[in-house]
């Protein structure tokens, strides 16, 4: 395991998951795609990642000209409407639902046909309550039959490919769901 897979936590959690394995000779094409034509979900997340960026600023604007800051939150609204909008019209995610042990650096969950340790996966990722999405490449650095799955096979991916504002919302993500189990995990012992 590598340092740097250790700097993310690691949370078990229930994501809708699509998996395509890009064939070798596909890939440099499809990874030029990838760093020059963000999906959409990517270039959402980015343009979300933008304004958190700027959440001081905002508030630096409201507090100084109230009329102004209003009129920014009334666009950023209708800006928001209108790419959830177009994002369910041209909505094509198809997915099936996975228990998966998750991170901002990988994933590994179990499928019932085995893998290639090496190949790339382009993963198409729904994370749940929010249903955020996300298109990463990621390289299969495992793949073992389990014995306590039903013949299945537990495969574990290491993330190569994630835009920045992706890789954030991963962390956020993971972060949230950390802290709701630790404030569930607090409300329980108090109520005993």
């Amino acid at each position: 395991m590598s340092k740097e897979r250790r700097r993310f936590f690691r949370i078990e959690d229930v994501i809708h998951l699509k998996t395509e394995t890009v064939e070798q000779h596909e890939l440099d094409e499809r990874l030029r795609e990838f760093r020059n034509n963000q999906h959409q979900y990517s270039a959402l997340n980015e343009f979300n990642y933008q304004l958190d960026q700027h959440q001081a600023d905002l508030k630096h604007i409201k507090e100084r000209l109230p009329e102004v800051g209003r009129y920014l939150e009334i666009m950023q609204k209708q800006l928001d409407l209108l790419t959830d909008r177009i994002l369910k019209e041209d909505d094509d995610f198809v997915d099936r639902e996975v228990e998966a042990s998750l991170s901002a650096q990988g994933l590994a969950f179990f499928a019932d046909e085995s893998a290639n340790t090496g190949d790339i996966v382009e993963l198409h990722l729904k994370l749940m309550p929010e249903r955020h999405k996300l298109v990463i490449f990621a390289r299969v650095v495992d793949c073992r039959k389990s014995t306590d799955q039903a013949g299945r096979y537990r495969i574990s991916l290491d993330f190569e490919h994630i835009h920045e504002a992706d890789r954030e919302l991963l962390v956020k993500h993971v972060h949230g769901k950390q802290l709701r189990a630790l404030g569930a995990a607090r409300f329980s012992e108090d109520n005993e």
